[in-house]
């Protein structure tokens, strides 16, 4: 009768806390964000939910972020770490169906009395199966949140992936940016050690002065001391991009001299916010541990309610007596005796005074969950931020490169006419000084603008997020190298006593 009940509770379900399925901040989200800026005479895109990436057309570019997704260090930690959450699920879903154990025991047993000598051989083996009814939901609360916490272990690393890739392409144009500055130093560098010889002529001539001359050796150190600063700036830029790709800087290899920063092409529509905001893995990872402090919370209160444990032990015994000695009560015929025993209980426990313990804890979960639900909102927040922003400095960006695209144009116009005028012998050299070191300025402000303008496109493909790092495999795990690690420990110790 026991068991029937139990039985029909634990199908039942009881849970003594609602929950809430799909938890959302309590604020309304916003009905449009702003349009994104667009070259003339072409139209926003419809949001891509795809590997942006292929869509510059960069073969580059492509080739990095799909090593990255698989050999960055990070991303397979966190790959690993949805490994470890499954395995607490297991653990935690464990606690719901019954333990069965097996166990047997062999005994002799050797007694000398008035009697005789009597010799006790016995065996037995049992199946103990214990259980205990799930009445409110108890551990089923802890499995359903351990289920939920493999969710957000997974949505986080798609999340880093997502952050991954968008680091990788900044690194990488980063790379093309300081080739693409290299190249135009060398330009300036050349076109600066021209006017020199043009103004050394001239002082030759008795045209110009001996100030021109230094003045114009100062621009040509200038430009020469530019270039050598990028040397470094690129190799630096490299070992950044190698750790994003889980390589040592050595081991990075060559990367094709490009220094063509890529045709953005139309902006992507955001779309919706709430679509938005949704589709982010970070968001969702948010929401699901909303939902997993929820189930701890009923766990926590099921654990102060009544309890059944069932206990059922099927087994085998047999014992065997042998009585030697000269008594009458003496045979040379052993008894034996062998059956299959059963035994079969239940136990109610009926928590009653705990010294506020159970109390505390479902307090502890309730606060866990407040904290969780506080940290979806601020999710939220930051993911409608993060578009927004993006939009805007977009916008913004793409005005200023058509502003300072003018001002380079200009700055190369005043320089033609301040050439023309010096060369006539109308004008002293300093115009042409001023007019040459506004327009390699121009230029460098230009180049730094255009990467500027690339960086906020691909600010603004993270901050939409999408779906796509769920195509991505689980990476294989990266086995140790024992030896290497001793190895470098005993040059450590080396260095140390060097020292």
């Amino acid at each position: 009768m026991i068991l029937r009940l139990s039985v029909l509770l634990a199908l039942a379900g009881c849970l003594p806390h609602a929950r809430t399925e799909h938890p959302t901040p309590d604020y309304a989200l916003p009905e449009r964000f702003s349009e994104p800026a667009t070259p003339e005479g072409s139209r926003s895109n419809a949001t891509v939910d795809g590997r942006w990436w292929l869509h510059y057309d960069d073969p580059t570019l492509h080739s990095l972020v799909e090593r990255s997704l698989t050999a960055n260090v990070s991303v397979r930690a966190r790959y690993a770490a949805i490994e470890q959450a499954q395995a607490i699920a297991l653990s935690a879903a464990a606690q719901r169906y019954p333990t069965i154990s097996a166990n047997g025991s062999v005994g002799y047993n050797r007694s000398v009395g008035f009697f005789g000598t009597n010799n006790s051989y016995q065996a037995q083996a049992q199946l103990p199966i214990q259980w205990e009814i799930d009445l409110f939901a108890r551990w089923r609360g802890q499995a359903e949140a351990a289920n939920v916490e493999v969710e957000a272990s997974r949505l986080d690393a798609e999340a880093l992936a997502l952050a991954t890739s968008a680091q990788v392409a900044d690194a990488w144009y980063g790379i093309v940016e300081a080739q693409a500055r290299r190249a135009l130093l060398a330009e300036q560098h050349r076109i600066n050690e021209t006017y020199l010889e043009l103004v050394r002529l001239r002082f030759e001539q008795g045209l110009s002065s001996a100030v021109d001359v230094h003045q114009q050796r100062q621009q040509v150190a200038l430009s020469r001391s530019r270039l050598e600063l990028l040397d470094g700036e690129v190799e630096l830029l490299r070992q950044q991009l190698s750790v994003l790709l889980g390589l040592p800087p050595a081991e990075l290899g060559g990367l094709p001299e490009t220094s063509t920063l890529p045709d953005l092409g139309p902006a992507p529509a955001p779309g919706v916010p709430a679509s938005v905001v949704w589709g982010r893995p970070d968001v969702r990872a948010a929401q699901a541990r909303v939902r997993a402090a929820d189930w701890r919370i009923g766990s926590a209160i099921a654990a102060r309610l009544p309890s059944i444990r069932l206990n059922v032990t099927p087994g085998y015994s047999w014992q065997r007596n042998e009585i030697q000695g000269g008594s009458p009560l003496a045979s040379d015929r052993p008894t034996s005796v062998d059956g299959f025993t059963f035994n079969a209980g239940a136990t109610l426990n009926v928590p009653l005074f705990d010294g506020f313990v159970g109390r505390a804890q479902v307090v502890q979960q309730e606060a866990a969950l407040q904290i969780q639900v506080e940290q979806l909102s601020q999710a939220v927040l930051t993911a409608l931020v993060e578009v927004e922003g993006a939009i805007v400095r977009e916008a913004q960006q793409r005005r200023n490169v058509v502003l300072l695209e003018e001002r380079a144009q200009i700055a190369n116009d005043t320089l033609e006419s301040a050439r023309d005028r010096y060369r006539a012998g109308l004008s002293d050299f300093l115009p042409v000084l001023t007019a040459l070191q506004a327009e390699q300025a121009a230029q460098l402000d230009l180049l730094t603008a255009r990467r500027q303008l690339v960086a906020q496109r691909i600010a603004l493909h993270r901050a939409l997020g999408g779906t796509w790092p769920s195509e991505l495999e689980t990476p294989p795990p990266t086995p140790m190298r024992e030896g290497d690690v001793r190895e470098g420990e005993a040059e450590a110790v080396d260095e140390a006593e060097e020292r």
